[in-house]
């Protein structure tokens, strides 16, 4: 490790109110150091710590393990998702007699595999001129973005899944309402039927402008609400399912992401998130002009394959 890596590390690992003037103090020394040709090298190891540090960010930050089950395996493993495992018999019979046994039964589906990536293009002078800003503008940059990839393709999953017959009375899994006179008796149906699929086990998901429409029906706030008026996490439960808000976000044209006219009652074993292998991978590339590309690429997949057994409900709010 280098000696400038070791000073940023340290700088990063002071308590909060010496880490400012630590920051003032090291900036100029490490700007000059990372202007030198000769230790452009170094780019890749800082790099590297940076989009880690950005990567475990987002991960904390990230709501789809509130919603659904979430798993790492080795980077050069298949995951498998099954279900249904049955075919063991266990009874009572009369003393001596023979034993039947059955055959094991499932169903299998291989996780799919794609990748989460992100790429930035700085100008060398940047970090030159202003190290520890451009630093910091880097990893919260990428922290941001790349909290927002797991949950945009749980949206965009969900979305394509909601239209599909259901091999459930779809009427079951659908409703909609005015928002000005959402009842109990609209939602808990529909949480009856999803709960009924997926063990139990379900959570409510939406923006604050329709989660809101909970509050007077039974939602209960956790007390972590009062701390920011906006947020993404679990806000608190409705009739003991955790209601987890997404804060709406921009795609890349500027639209939102998210219906803030839909709750979504989603069961956990609806689908999975699978992430192959601990670390992303990170690099710094160098381009035209005196500008740095640095990218960031993690090998990951999710499927929904529990919405056509009625694992996901949906509330439309007119």
């Amino acid at each position: 490790m280098s000696k400038a890596l070791k000073t940023i590390q340290k700088v990063l690992a002071a308590p909060e109110e010496l880490r400012d003037g630590l920051k003032d103090k090291t900036n100029a020394e490490l700007s000059a150091h990372y202007a030198l040709a000769q230790n452009q090298n170094e780019l890749q190891e800082l790099a590297y710590e940076i989009i880690q540090w950005a990567w475990a960010d987002a991960m904390a930050q990230d709501i789809v393990p509130l919603v659904l089950e979430t798993k790492t395996v080795g980077l050069d493993e298949i995951d498998y998702m099954e279900e249904d495992l049955r075919g063991l018999r266990a009874y009572w019979q009369g003393k001596g007699g023979k034993i039947l046994s059955g055959i094991l039964r499932h169903s299998r589906e291989q996780m799919p595999r794609e990748e989460m990536v992100a790429a930035l293009d700085l100008h060398q002078d940047e970090v030159a001129t202003n190290f520890w800003g451009t630093l910091t503008k880097l990893q919260s940059q990428y922290t941001e973005q790349l909290a927002q990839l797991p949950t945009k393709r749980l949206i965009e999953l969900i979305a394509r899944a909601l239209p599909h017959p259901s091999t459930i009375d779809t009427e079951a899994l659908t409703a909609s309402v005015a928002a000005g006179s959402l009842a109990d008796t609209d939602v808990d149906p529909i949480m009856r039927t999803v709960m009924k699929q997926s063990k139990g086990n379900v959570s409510f998901l939406g923006t604050r402008h329709a989660l809101f429409n909970l509050a007077d029906i039974g939602l209960t706030y956790g007390d972590n609400v009062r701390e920011q008026l906006f947020q993404t996490g679990q806000i608190g439960a409705y009739k003991g399912a955790p209601v987890v808000q997404v804060e709406n976000f921009e795609d890349f044209y500027g639209d939102d992401v998210l219906p803030d006219n839909e709750i979504w009652i989603i069961g956990r074993n609806a689908g999975r998130l699978t992430y192959y292998g601990n670390t992303a991978k990170a690099q710094v590339l160098r381009m035209e002009a005196f500008y740095w590309r640095w990218e960031t690429a993690r090998d990951a997949g999710m499927s929904l394959f529990g919405a056509e057994d009625g694992r996901i409900g949906r509330i439309i709010l007119t």
